[in-house]
């Protein structure tokens, strides 16, 4: 029998349980995986303050501080800097599919574009894809990276960091690894001859390993030709590639301070990585083939990009022996938005510098960068985009202008005001009204190689 005392039992312990489970920091607990959330707030949206112009902006980049010191570059030599671009511009289509904007000097940077991917046909067309959680785990990336391979050959998933805190997130490789230090960007001091584009760097410790096994999707992912490990070894040492069959590949290193690399040339699916060597610092793991393209996942969480204004210009140059790119697309902006902020013109102004810095630093890459996608914003009980997206995707327009950049509206291709809620409606959108799942990504990434191929052929 059901007495009136158990059913008040029960339903306290389940308004403790909410209680506890809204108060808990699950964002901390998680690494972030999981955001802080108040179920009893969702229930009785009454008691809960809803989200204002005013309002405090949470899990933003510490080093968007610094905007406050930025003196605003001198933009490039093209028309497009010293044209604005009207308030009410929209992003260009052809039949309902968002083209790639060419602010580049002399509208030269689409042909550029073509140019450089039909290389992939006879040597490796390095891309670097640089961002944040929004790209984290290889979404959206991978599915690009497999259509371009489609397009212009090429297999492997190309950088891999010596460690990841979430190794099963990633669906386009299977990575496991022990024994590695962490040091990121944002962290180092300015003149830490670590700060590079890849924004991490692992340091070995006794045991050091990293596994990597190919995956069956997305394409191209199962195998690849080479392997190589860009590393600073602090004293002589070995490092040892061990294959399927166990068959070991040693690897002499002399202690120095120099970037070095060594390379196994040898078709494989699964490879070990270890050294003997205390206090490697391994800048990263490259998984590639012989010809093609190669599209390099390089994502830090919570990464605003303003920390890559400063990257240590020597260690740079050094890494270029090995590792240059021909592409670099900046997917950056998600973690400096907020409901409060309206006008981002001191980030667009960071991000210039960002932009100048990364074309000094490698002069023969083109650079795209990506507008963000749309974010979902909750006021009371009402879904919708957050308001302060249009103010963040034309700051983020104005910095391709002054910069002579490539810019695609993300945001405008997802279908543009409320398309977060409409993608979350079709489980594309994770619950945060922020970040892609992988289904979420592979469709983005069709909409990104459509717009690219149009955006081409023009």
């Amino acid at each position: 029998m059901h007495s009136p005392l158990r059913l008040f039992t029960i339903i306290f312990t389940a308004l403790v349980a909410l209680a506890v489970m809204s108060v808990c920091p699950w964002e901390k607990w998680t690494g972030g995986r999981l955001k802080n959330f108040n179920l009893l707030g969702d229930l009785l949206p009454a008691a809960s303050a809803p989200a204002t112009d005013s309002a405090v902006a949470d899990n933003l980049d510490p080093e968007l501080a610094k905007l406050k010191d930025i003196v605003p570059s001198a933009p490039v030599d093209t028309p497009d800097a010293v044209i604005e671009i009207p308030a009410d511009f929209k992003a260009p289509t052809i039949d309902g599919t968002v083209l790639i904007e060419d602010y580049s000097p002399d509208h030269t940077g689409l042909a550029r574009l073509a140019s450089t991917l039909d290389e992939g046909a006879s040597r490796r067309v390095r891309i670097a894809m640089v961002g944040d959680s929004y790209i984290e785990g290889d979404i959206l990336a991978q599915d690009i990276r497999a259509s371009l391979q489609d397009m212009y050959g090429g297999c492997g998933v190309g950088y891999m960091a010596a460690f990841s805190h979430f190794p099963g997130f990633r669906h386009s490789v299977n990575q496991t690894s022990d024994n590695w230090t962490e040091h990121e960007i944002r962290k180092m001091k300015q003149d830490d001859a670590l700060r590079t584009i890849l924004g991490t760097c692992y340091t070995a410790t006794p045991g050091a390993n990293v596994r990597f096994r190919g995956s069956v999707r997305p394409a191209h992912a199962d195998a690849w030709h080479r392997t190589s490990v860009v590393f600073i070894a602090p004293v002589d040492g070995t490092i040892t590639f061990t294959g399927v069959d166990n068959q070991t590949d040693v690897h002499t290193v002399e202690g120095s301070s120099e970037v070095q690399c060594v390379t196994l040339n040898s078709p494989t699916k699964d490879i070990r990585v270890s050294t003997d060597i205390n206090g490697l610092q391994v800048l990263g793991i490259w998984l590639e083939g012989t010809y093609g393209i190669v599209l390099d996942d390089i994502s830090l969480r919570g990464n605003s990009g303003i920390s890559h204004r400063q990257l240590n210009a020597t260690t740079t140059a050094s890494m270029r022996r090995y590792i240059d790119y021909d592409i670099i697309i900046l997917e950056f902006g998600m973690n400096a938005l907020s409901a409060a902020q309206k006008d981002y013109t001191a980030y667009g102004a960071g991000m210039v510098e960002v932009v100048n810095n990364i074309k000094t630093l490698y002069p023969g890459a083109q650079i795209m960068i990506l507008g963000v996608g749309d974010r979902g914003h909750k006021s009371g009980t009402a879904l919708g985009s957050m308001p302060t997206v249009t103010a963040m995707v034309k700051a983020q327009r104005d910095v391709a202008r002054q910069t002579g950049s490539l810019f695609w509206d993300t945001r405008a291709a997802m279908g543009g005001e409320g398309a977060a809620v409409e993608w979350h409606g079709r489980k594309l959108v994770n619950s945060d009204y922020v970040h892609l799942n992988h289904r979420g990504g592979k469709e983005l990434a069709d909409i990104f190689i459509k717009s690219l191929t149009t955006s081409l052929s023009r």
